[in-house]
C-alpha cells in the first residue's frame, strides 16, 4: 500500500510504501520516498537516488526512535531551493527488529548476531531498488545512485558500497560501528587491493564526543581513522574523492547527524 503525503508550497512530496514486503529476508518494512521541489511539474525530468538506512529516524520526528529525526527531506528541499544541491530522491528503508542481523555483513559471536549483510543488501538492489526505478522518475545507473547511513546503517552502507562498487558510487558513512565482530569489515576494507574503493566517492564522519574518553583518541576515531587512511592508501584524494570529518562535540544521536545531514548531501550530490 501506497500513501501519498501532500507537500508544502516549495516542499517536496513523501510517498509511504507501507507493509514492503522481501521475499530474501522473509519480512516486511515501511519505506518512505522523499521526492524533490518540483517533482510533479518537470514530467520529463529524471533524478539521482540516495538510499538512507534505519528509514524511521529519516524524515520525521513523530516516527524516530527517539524523537528527533535527520529531517533530511527539508534539508534537502533547502538546498535544492538555494541552488546548491542537484534535486535527489530520497529513500528511506525503516529498519526491523532484526536490524543487526541485517546490517551486519559478518557475524559478531559475542553477541550472537549480523550475518545477514548481503541478503539485505540484495533485498535493497533486487527488490526495492526495482519497484523505486519503476514507480519514480530516476536515473537508475551507478553513477547515481548512493547509499548511506549512521552507526551499523553506517557499517551496512561501507559493506554494500564495497561488496556492490558496480551498483553505488557514492557512500556516506555516518559514526560507523567498525568495532562490529572485531573489527572485522574494517579489516577486509585495509586488506583489499582498494580498486573497489577508487570508482565511489565518500563521506565519512566520527564525533569527538563518540565514546569519549577525556584527553585520549577513542577507539571509535581511532578506528574511522584507519578507514581514512585505508582511502589513502587506495590513491583515493581527500576532498576530491572522499571527506573525512572529525566533528567536535560530536555525538552518536540523531541530533548529531541532522546537525550536519546538509554536509552529507552536498559532498555526495551537490552541483
Amino acid at each position: 500500500m501506497t500513501r501519498a503525503r501532500r507537500a508544502r508550497q516549495g516542499a517536496g512530496e513523501r510517498r509511504v510504501h507501507d507493509g514492503f514486503a522481501s521475499a530474501l529476508l522473509g519480512n516486511r518494512r515501511t519505506v518512505t520516498v522523499h521526492l524533490p521541489p518540483g517533482y510533479g511539474r518537470a514530467p520529463a525530468e529524471r533524478y539521482p537516488v540516495l538510499y538512507l538506512h534505519d528509514g524511521q529516524n529519516v524524515f520525521d520526528d513523530e516516527r524516530a526512535a527517539f524523537g528527533v529525526s535527520w529531517r533530511a527531506g527539508e534539508t534537502a528541499d533547502r538546498l535544492a531551493r538555494e541552488g546548491r544541491l542537484r534535486p535527489v530522491i530520497l529513500v528511506g528503508i525503516d529498519s526491523t527488529p532484526g536490524r543487526h542481523d541485517e546490517y551486519a555483513w559478518h557475524e559478531d559471536h559475542s553477541r550472537r548476531e549480523g550475518g545477514r549483510g548481503e541478503l539485505y543488501a540484495r533485498f535493497v538492489l533486487e527488490e526495492l531498488k526495482p519497484l523505486i526505478d519503476r514507480e519514480y522518475r530516476t536515473l537508475p545507473g551507478r553513477s547515481h545512485t548512493g547509499v548511506a547511513g549512521s552507526s551499523l546503517g553506517a557499517l551496512a552502507s561501507l559493506t554494500m558500497a564495497m561488496h556492490f562498487a558496480d551498483r553505488f558510487s557514492r557512500c556516506g558513512v555516518r559514526s560507523p560501528a567498525l568495532w562490529w565482530a572485531r573489527g572485522r569489515a574494517l579489516e577486509e576494507v585495509e586488506q583489499g587491493d582498494g580498486a573497489w574503493m577508487r570508482r565511489v566517492r565518500f563521506w565519512l564522519c566520527m564525533g569527538t564526543r563518540e565514546g569519549q574518553r577525556r584527553g585520549h583518541v577513542t577507539p571509535h576515531i581511532a578506528r574511522t581513522r584507519r578507514l581514512a587512511g585505508a582511502f589513502d592508501a587506495a590513491g583515493l584524494l581527500p576532498g576530491r574523492d572522499y571527506c573525512y570529518t572529525e566533528v567536535g562535540g560530536g555525538e552518536h544521536n540523531e541530533a548529531a547527524w541532522a546537525a550536519r545531514f546538509d554536509k552529507v548531501l552536498l559532498y555526495l550530490f551537490g552541483w
